[in-house]
Parts: C-alpha cells; sequence; structure tokens
C-alpha cells in the first residue's frame, strides 16, 4: 500500500510535518479542549434535557398524548417520539409548563425546528 504525503499541522502557523492529516502531539489537546468549551456554550439546554426532572415530564406526557399532534391535525395517527417545546425555551418559553407542550413524531418536530431555525435566519 503506497504511503501517503506529509502534511503540515491543521493548526493555524504551525510548521510540524506529519506522516497523517491532523494536529502534531502540542496542539492536538489545545484543539480538542477548545472543542469541548465551545460545546458546552453552544447549547445550554444540554443540561436540562438530561435531568429527571423533565425526563419524568416527558414521559408522563407522552403517556397521556401518545400520538404526534401535526399529523392528529391532518387525520393520521402517527405515534410520537418527541415532546416540543411550542414556544422554544430559547425564545421565552417555559420549560416545565404542560400548556407549552406538545408530542410530535420525529419528521414533524424536524420539520418545525427546521422551520423556526429557517425563520431567525430570515431576520427574526
Amino acid at each position: 500500500m503506497p504511503r501517503s504525503a506529509p502534511t503540515p499541522c491543521r493548526y493555524p502557523g504551525c510548521m510540524a510535518v506529519l506522516t497523517n492529516p491532523g494536529y502534531c502531539d502540542s496542539h492536538r489537546a489545545l484543539v480538542h479542549r477548545d472543542y469541548g468549551r465551545m460545546r458546552r456554550s453552544f447549547d445550554n439546554e444540554v443540561g436540562f434535557y438530561q435531568s429527571s426532572t423533565w425526563r419524568r415530564l416527558r414521559a408522563n406526557f407522552l403517556r397521556l398524548h401518545p400520538l404526534c399532534k401535526a399529523c392528529a391535525d391532518q387525520g393520521q395517527s402517527i405515534a410520537a417520539g418527541v415532546v416540543d417545546h411550542i414556544t422554544p425555551i430559547k425564545e421565552g418559553g417555559a420549560r416545565l409548563d404542560k400548556s407549552n407542550l406538545q408530542s410530535l413524531c420525529v419528521s414533524c418536530h424536524n420539520r418545525k425546528t427546521a422551520r423556526e431555525t429557517a425563520g431567525k435566519r430570515a431576520g427574526g
């Protein structure tokens, strides 16, 4: 098997030459540390969605509302797999208020999230 050509470290300004593409030993840990910091600050809601309070509420809500609301509005009976915040938390929606929740199937939830994201980008 042919050997690949040496490549420079991907860290800006580093001139280390590597046999495998990526970061040199001195920059690898730095890049991974920065990635972890960015990920933790990227989504502040990760901890909330892992909390026992949310998990209990979600399970109870799906037990009471087992069908996708959006599909039911169109006359279909599709099982829900996601408990969605009608008004997103990041836009001021209440986290644990049952009146701000709805059961959705994964495809309806993905469509709703895509619409909300597109609305923000368009100027919302």
